[in-house]
């Protein structure tokens, strides 16, 4: 395909004007030489999937945070594509898709090593109209399925950082709404009113603490000043997706700075109050384990330098969030008989939307390590040891991070970290080529013993050499 092949430009490039040409239906077209994408840093997957969609006759942009990672100089952890197919068109297309979504259809193209690329039909914003009853309007949207523009669909985004579109037939961005403006401002803001974009959707609000902390940008005082008034409104949100945003927020490597956002916010007060008066009593200095009322920042702070060395799962992860209001209801406490805390602990994770199992796992994680920091050892017939059981290691990775900030509690860290090194299994030289020894039949499916009793007598009745039959 046609189109100027310049290399990527500098940093100096990028700070430099950027000549542009209108683009119908309003908005700029970038050129290559004036941004710093280059194909060679999109996945070839994705590049694939757009020229299909353009060698059908459809426009096809590469769209999002996809975009704004590769002008920030980042390294993408997915590339999403917004295009003019509909869904059943796209499904024709590609082999690999499946459709999911029931609000809106969106495809998904699974890939052999577990990548998905997300395309998605172009959106117009829905049709506003305030709820009867309510005098200043609901403009909550519980219906967002219409088909739209480009253009429409750029503006119906959350944030002006994440409404740009890359356009793979000239290489070129396409900007609707100063998204590249605030990219070198380093600047969250609202596309529209922040007022009326908070109200569609409460959990945008999370969404710019997260992307503010992770990205180290400023968010825009309007942008601001309607999140303090707004906050307690993403209570009204599905705690689902609340929680989904919470564990990407402490996923991602900016925790401690994203709490702090979520309380100057009422964020926090909102979402968890017991969290919130947790931090305010130990601002005060009157807890036994959290003398200065930052135990709880180290914690997460940790969890952010942990994550270049392994992913924690989603529960551990919360586990750091509500150790502290565990600790202040009698965690530790060895005369505590498990009612306090864990009355707390369930009401936060019933707020928090968490899947049933997610909040046993939880429940487990705890316990255990409060057995693990009161060293409490298994009871002869009680039965396997605590190395061995479900949540162990969680439950000592959490032990380890608070005898960390604690030191009072580093000895029974250590003895259980030996214990537990002490019990990994010493495998035989030969096992790993055991082990990966194919065997016959379907993987992990038996084969019936009726299968090789059947087979066995075929064998009996196979002609002998002599050209007779045995048993004839």
């Amino acid at each position: 395909m046609p189109g100027p092949r310049n290399k990527p430009t500098g940093d100096d490039d990028i700070e430099a004007p950027l000549p542009s040409t209108p683009v119908p239906g309003g908005g700029q077209r970038i050129a290559r030489s004036n941004h710093n994408i280059s194909r060679r840093n999109i996945d070839a997957d994705a590049i694939k999937v757009l020229y299909r969609l353009y060698r059908a006759g459809h426009t096809a942009y590469l769209v999002g945070g996809g975009v704004r990672d590769l002008l920030l100089g980042r390294r993408p952890k997915d590339f999403d594509i917004v295009t003019s197919a509909r869904p059943a068109q796209v499904k024709r297309l590609f082999r690999n898709c499946r459709l999911i979504g029931r609000r809106f259809r969106l495809a998904h193209l699974h890939y052999p090593d577990g990548k998905i690329i997300e395309l998605s039909t172009f959106r117009a914003n829905p049709d506003l109209e305030p709820r009867d009853g309510d005098e200043e309007g609901d403009l909550l949207v519980v219906s967002d399925n219409r088909f739209g523009t480009p253009r429409q669909d750029s503006e119906r985004r959350d944030f002006t950082i994440n409404s740009l579109f890359y356009d793979i037939a000239g290489f070129c961005l396409i900007d609707y709404v100063g998204g590249l403006e605030d990219i070198r401002g380093q600047v969250i803001r609202t596309i529209g009113e922040p007022m009326q974009r908070f109200q569609e959707d409460p959990v945008r609000m999370v969404r710019a603490v997260k992307f503010s902390a992770r990205l180290g940008f400023e968010i825009e005082p309007a942008t601001w000043r309607a999140m303090t008034r707004l906050s307690s409104l993403i209570q009204r949100s599905a705690p689902a997706r609340v929680s989904e945003e919470l564990a990407r927020l402490l996923d991602e490597g900016a925790a401690a700075r994203s709490l702090e956002l979520m309380d100057e916010s009422g964020l926090l007060e909102a979402i968890d109050f017991h969290l919130e008066a947790y931090l305010r009593i130990a601002e005060r200095g009157e807890l036994e384990y959290d003398h200065d009322g930052r135990l709880l920042y180290r914690l997460l702070k940790r969890c952010d330098l942990q994550r270049g060395m392994g992913k924690m799962s989603r529960p551990l992860l919360f586990c750091f969030w509500i150790l502290p209001i565990a600790l202040m209801e009698g965690l530790l406490d060895s005369e505590d008989d498990e009612e306090g805390w864990s009355t707390v602990v369930f009401d936060s994770v019933a707020r928090l939307g968490f899947a049933r199992r997610e909040a046993e796992m939880m429940h487990l994680t705890l316990s255990l390590f409060r057995r693990l920091a009161l060293r409490r050892k298994r009871k002869r017939g009680q039965g396997r040891p605590l190395e061995e059981r479900e949540g162990f290691p969680e439950a000592l990775r959490l032990l380890e991070f608070f005898s960390a900030e604690v030191p009072a509690y580093a000895g029974e860290y250590d003895y259980w970290k030996q214990r537990h090194d002490e019990r990994q299994p010493q495998r035989r030289p030969g096992a790993a080529v055991a082990a990966a020894r194919p065997r016959t039949g379907a993987p992990g499916i038996r084969k019936p013993v009726e299968l090789d009793r059947g087979r066995r007598r075929l064998r009996r009745r196979q002609p002998n050499e002599e050209g007779g039959s045995d048993g004839i």
